[in-house]
Formats: structure tokens, sequence, C-alpha cells
């Protein structure tokens, strides 16, 4: 086996990049060197090269260089899909259909996607979802198109985004780029006093727990599977220097799934009239729960209720608790340990029995086989 001298150009940040090219480098016997985008090493001499190719002119010229010299080349991006060279990246536009679906499953109507920078992936992540969303057209919040060129003028950006927040319409769901910018939301939503989840509901990228687990409402993540993409696309240039060829100039890896923390763990209600009646719903779930307890709770006539959950919700008091109560039981099956019959109780089942017949009608699984597949999606 040939011990091949590779460069790396990848961002450390988050970790798990590095993490996957190097157990596919330590299976292969690869010798590493590692250096910042923004100074390539002009005079390195080697076999492949792993790159993160964003608008630097540097590293663009470098990567240049690599190509009249025929030494192969694998991206980790796709900021710069006018440049022709192999890639294996995250899949942007599945990050962002997954998020709409997240709050689209939780009953928000109005979303917003907020974004320190804004490049070619950005576009992605966003048209994914769009195309997932349900609700009203989702507000862009993109601060280089605000900025004017100042960029890294924070204290003006603060405000720029709090003045956005403010004026857009609650319960409202924040798509960030990444968890970086999740918290600069979270910051501007502490400042104008605003409720996260209930006012506004945050979903960030990347599963940074460092970041995602040490703020003052704990930040739900879309976790995006950088260490299979750096596993990959070190496996994908291993082939390219050994002579082979690759089937697609591009492959993208989905993510793992959307890690569910305090900061979008709601339902969105959008009418006062309704919202005694989900509190009362999301408070019993563990009793037995129907139209009839819940509106001799509230002093409501029953047809009255009725009608305002067809009206405000499309689907009745029975659907909404069924709803609610499948929801819980996935947040218990992937967050706990608890065996199925403490679940089933938990959710307001009479039998474990039960509670696995209705869970797989509903998610198409059993709640077992739900938990395992979750697990696995997240570790």
């Amino acid at each position: 086996m040939e011990n091949h001298e590779v460069l790396v150009l990848v961002s450390p940040d988050p970790p798990h990049r590095f993490q996957g090219i190097a157990r596919l480098a330590g299976e292969r016997g690869w010798h590493i060197r590692t250096e910042s985008r923004r100074l390539p090493p002009w005079d390195w001499e080697g076999d492949g090269v792993l790159v993160m190719l964003e608008d630097i002119p540097e590293l663009k010229r470098f990567v240049a260089k690599m190509r009249r010299k025929r030494i192969p080349v694998v991206d980790l991006l796709e900021d710069q899909p006018q440049v022709p060279l192999t890639r294996v990246a995250g899949d942007n536009p599945a990050i962002g259909r997954l998020a709409a679906e997240h709050f689209n499953a939780r009953d928000f109507r109005h979303a917003a996607f907020f974004s320190l920078r804004h490049n070619h992936t950005h576009d992605l992540r966003i048209e994914g979802f769009k195309e997932a969303w349900k609700g009203e057209p989702p507000r862009l919040w993109l601060w280089p198109d605000e900025a004017n060129g100042q960029i890294e003028d924070w204290k003006r950006m603060g405000s720029w985004l709090a003045g956005r927040l403010a004026d857009a319409p609650k319960p409202l769901a924040v798509f960030a780029w990444n968890d970086y910018d999740a918290t600069h939301v979270l910051n501007a939503c502490r400042k104008l006093e605003l409720k996260v989840p209930e006012d506004v509901a945050i979903l960030g990228v990347d599963d940074n727990k460092v970041i995602c687990e040490h703020q003052s409402v704990n930040l739900s993540s879309i976790a995006h599977d950088h260490e299979r993409v750096g596993y990959a696309a070190a496996a994908t240039l291993e082939r390219l220097m050994c002579g082979g060829t690759v089937e697609r100039q591009l492959v993208r890896v989905r993510p793992r799934g959307v890690v569910t923390r305090e900061s979008t763990d709601t339902f969105a209600v959008n009418d006062p009239l309704l919202q005694p009646a989900i509190d009362y719903i999301s408070h019993n779930l563990s009793r037995p729960l129907g139209a009839a307890q819940i509106a001799s709770a509230l002093g409501m006539p029953r047809i009255r209720l009725d009608r305002l959950f067809s009206a405000r919700l499309g689907r009745s008091a029975g659907a909404e608790i069924a709803r609610r109560r499948i929801a819980l039981a996935q947040k218990l099956l992937s967050g706990t340990d608890l065996p199925l019959s403490e679940i089933a109780e938990r959710c307001g089942y009479c039998h474990a029995s039960f509670f696995i017949r209705t869970f797989r009608r509903a998610a198409g699984l059993t709640p077992a086989a739900w938990r395992k597949q979750h697990a696995e999606s997240l570790v």
C-alpha cells in the first residue's frame, strides 16, 4: 500500500471533519499536512488535496495550480460550483427541508432564515427550506446583504437583527445557518424580552454541544454529519490518487436528524381563543383525555370547542391530543432510556401494547425500531 502525502486545507471548526479524515488516513497510512486556507503552502509537493473551497483569492489560485499539475483535489463544500472539482459535501438542501419539516410539525406559520454570511451554500439551504415549508413565505435575514461592506460591525448587526425580530409576526420560527448564528438570535430575543420558544423558536445547525447546551435556553440543532463528510471525501481522494474514477462529481451526505432541545420544544398557536385548550392538553397528556374533558375544564360548550379546533387547526381536539401524545413519545424515546411501559403511561396510553400499535400506525415503525433508528442517526 502506497503511503500518500495529503494536504488538508479544511476548517478545524467543528472538528468532526478532521476526525473523519483522520480515520481514513489511519486506515490507509497517509501522511497528512494541514495548513491555513488563507495561507496555502505554495512549495508543497504531494499526492492529493482535501479542501473547503470558498471565495478566498489565494486559496482559489492554489487550487487552480494543483489542477494544472493534475494533482487530485476533493472539495468538501459547494460554495464555488463554478470551479470544476470532485465534491463530497453536506446535503444543504436536505438540511433546509429538515428544518422546515421540524417547524411544520409544530404548527408554525411564520418563519425566518438568519445568517451572518451569504454564499451559494446558503442559497441551497434556503431553497430546501422553501421547498418543504408550509407557512407564509419565509423572511430572509442575511446580514451581508444589509451590512454595506461592514460585516464585522457587530453592534449594528445586533440592532438590525433585534429590529427584524421585533417587527416579525409571532409565534416565529427562526432557522439559523449554524449554532453560532442561533446564539445571536437568542441574544436578541433576550434583549427584546421575547420568550423562547413561545414567541420565537430557534433552530441551528451542526449540533455543537458546547454551544447548544450552555445557553440561557438550550438550542435545538440539526446534526450535520461532518465526520461522514470528512471520511467520504478522504475515501474519494484515495480512489483518485490510486488512478481510479468517481461515478458522481458531487456527493451530498445527508444530515443525521434534529436534536430537539428547549428552543423549539413547543407547538405554535396563533389564536388566543385556542391557547387555553392547547395548554390544557399539554398539561394533561398522561391522563384520560378527550374533547369532553377539555370543554368541561374550560367551561365551554363541547360544540363550540369542536368548531374552534376545526376552524383554527383543521383537525379535531381528539386528533390534536393524539398528535401531541405521539410527539411526546418520540421525545421520550430519543431522549431517555425509559421502558416502553413507562413511556406509554406518561403519554396517556392505557396499555403498552395499545401504545405500540398506535405509535406504529402514526410513525410507520414500532417504538423500539424508532428509538433504535433515531439513536443510530444521532450518535
